[in-house]
């Protein structure tokens, strides 16, 4: 059990001395994968802008709500959420404002949903104009009213909030992605490390030797001259004259 536990430290430890040995390159990836990923963050990108209108949910024209009503009119929202965007009320949206968008490529921008507990539907639209999104999330609140009006025989709901023009793009996240990009540059950087020290099987010391071989070292011989890394791997090779896993 010690021999494992001790054998599993030294390899921690080697893992961070090579990872301090190579502390240039590590922050060189980092820094490079930040910059990479925010500057097609900023640039390749499409800003998106979100705009939202809010409409509530009426079951009768009663000033007095009682329970049932709430109920009922909590009930009636997920109908809301489904009639709201079925294609006569998308198509119609897109006719009225003269958007050269497909069914589908409208319906991909606009979201229904109901806020828990209440009876406020929320039509929120995701849009590459900021003008458009506004327009777009209006027009669906007044298609709405008529067309809910109609099918399901209940009192117009009412627009409680109109939508108002977004000054600032909801995605991308510039910063998020460039944080983002450092942390997969740095944990590239660091898995190439490790991959490249466990396939390399040179014999490095005489440690190497006995841990690897289980021979105990007899000697020596201090490398003369050069300072080059491949020469002295090669001057081990002949001094050691061996590799991990046996004998050369």
């Amino acid at each position: 059990m010690n021999s494992k536990n001790e054998e599993i430290e030294i390899d921690l430890w080697e893992i961070l001395m090579l990872i301090l040995r190579h502390l240039p390159m590590v922050i060189s990836v980092t820094i490079a994968g930040g910059l990479i990923l925010g500057l097609y963050s900023a640039y390749a990108l499409t800003p998106m802008y979100n705009s939202t209108a809010k409409m509530y949910i009426l079951t009768n024209s009663s000033t007095m709500i009682s329970l049932s009503d709430l109920q009922v009119g909590s009930s009636l929202a997920n109908d809301y959420e489904e009639l709201i965007t079925s294609r006569p009320v998308v198509e119609q949206v897109a006719k009225n404002l003269d958007l050269d968008v497909s069914y589908e490529g409208l319906l991909g921008c606009v979201s229904v949903t109901k806020r828990e507990n209440t009876r406020i539907i929320w039509i929120q639209v995701t849009y590459p104009d900021p003008v458009l999104a506004k327009e777009i999330a209006n027009e669906f609140a007044t298609v709405s009213q008529k067309r809910l009006t109609q099918i399901m025989q209940i009192d117009e709901p009412t627009i409680a909030e109109e939508a108002v023009e977004a000054k600032r793009p909801s995605s991308p996240n510039n910063k998020r992605n460039a944080f983002l990009g450092a942390i997969i540059g740095m944990v590239l950087s660091i898995g190439f490390l490790v991959v490249r020290n466990i396939l390399d099987d040179t014999i490095r010391s005489a440690d190497d030797v006995e841990k690897f071989i289980r021979l105990n070292t007899l000697a020596s011989i201090p490398e003369e001259g050069g300072t080059d890394n491949s020469e002295k791997k090669h001057k081990r090779k002949k001094l050691w004259g061996v590799r991990k896993g046996g004998h050369k």
